[in-house]
């Protein structure tokens, strides 16, 4: 079995699986003060994000930090905490940052340009309703909405670049793409073969056609715990579907934005050498073009040993954090 802290594999009794089911934890948000707020509603569905604000704030104007959950657009949800960094939270507390991480639609009831859209009202929503909210919050305190860090992990770091590239106004200084599916196209997504998912065993296709056959036309989903469709992930990616789902819409590959953009913000990028659920390939083929057409922005590229999702416990102790937050200091807060 795998150790990476990503692997949603379902071990254990029955009585643990609920249990797990039943806690979306939050023990890593205990020095914050939390709020849900609707930014949209599709289908009568809500979709929510989750407004963290340091419980030690101090009165004034503080930046923002957006966090975008993973779970390959498929599962996760705003406040499925084993995937949330410890040192990221740690960074937002540290800087006083006031903290927002959304849900948005999920594949395959969704594609992957409605999830755009969903992010595209929610940076609105940024705009014209978070400053109220923090004041009716923590009075006295004002969020900075262009003092910007975006910051996600797999999925979550597609969204975070997603963001900089296709919303240039939304105030964001820097980016930090952990692992992130920023190269949705290498063969590992597109091509049908055996493929180690974290230690997963093969799957049928017959998952997927289930999941289809079952699933309500104009369902609306925005939160599921991992292992709920874990196989249904390992099977997509499997056979090569991912591309299916994700769709072809306006915008959906990341690596084709950075040359429609007049601009991108400075980007951390962060890649585990033995990633079996997003190889660093996908990171790598970024970087590279990355450098070709944007050659103004500034770029780390951070390398570390480890699966996919190697840092959800690390804390921002260790040396790569401390020297990446250090560089990051320059363009955010």
């Amino acid at each position: 079995m795998p150790t990476s802290s990503l692997n949603p594999f379902p071990t254990g009794t029955d009585s643990t699986r609920k249990e797990r089911t039943a806690t979306m934890a939050t023990s890593k948000y205990t020095d914050f003060t939390q709020k849900d707020l609707v930014y949209k509603t599709v289908n009568n569905h809500e979709i929510s994000t989750t407004v963290l604000i340091p419980k030690n704030i101090q009165p004034g104007k503080h930046p923002l930090l957006v966090h975008f959950h993973g779970g390959f657009l498929i599962c996760g949800s705003k406040l499925y905490e084993e995937w949330h960094a410890v040192w990221t939270i740690q960074l937002a507390a540290q800087k006083g940052a006031i903290l927002v991480t959304p849900n948005y639609r999920l594949l395959p009831e969704a594609n992957g340009r409605e999830v755009l859209d969903d992010i595209a009202d929610f940076w609105s929503w940024i705009k014209s309703s978070l400053p109220r909210e923090v004041e009716n919050m923590a009075k006295g305190v004002e969020v900075d909405v262009n003092n910007v860090l975006v910051a996600g992990e797999s999925a979550g770091g597609y969204l975070a670049v997603q963001s900089a590239l296709l919303h240039p106004d939304a105030g964001i200084k820097a980016v930090i793409s952990q692992y992130g599916m920023l190269d949705n196209r290498i063969p590992h997504f597109s091509q049908k073969g055996e493929k180690n998912m974290a230690g997963a065993p093969q799957q049928p296709e017959s998952e997927i056609e289930d999941y289809l056959r079952d699933m309500k036309k104009g369902a609306v989903r925005t939160e599921t715990h991992p292992w709920e469709l874990w196989l249904f992930i390992c099977a997509t990616v499997q056979a090569g579907r991912y591309l299916e789902f994700l769709g072809d819409g306006q915008g959906v590959h990341a690596i084709d934005n950075l040359g429609k953009a007049k601009s991108m913000p400075a980007c951390w990028i962060i890649h585990g050498k033995e990633d079996s659920l997003v190889p660093i390939e996908a990171s790598n083929n970024f970087v590279d073009k990355l450098k070709q057409v944007q050659h103004d922005t500034p770029l780390r590229y951070t390398i570390q040993p480890g699966e996919h999702g190697f840092d959800g416990a690390v804390t921002m102790d260790a040396d790569w954090v401390k020297e990446g937050c250090a560089w990051l200091e320059k363009y955010w807060p």
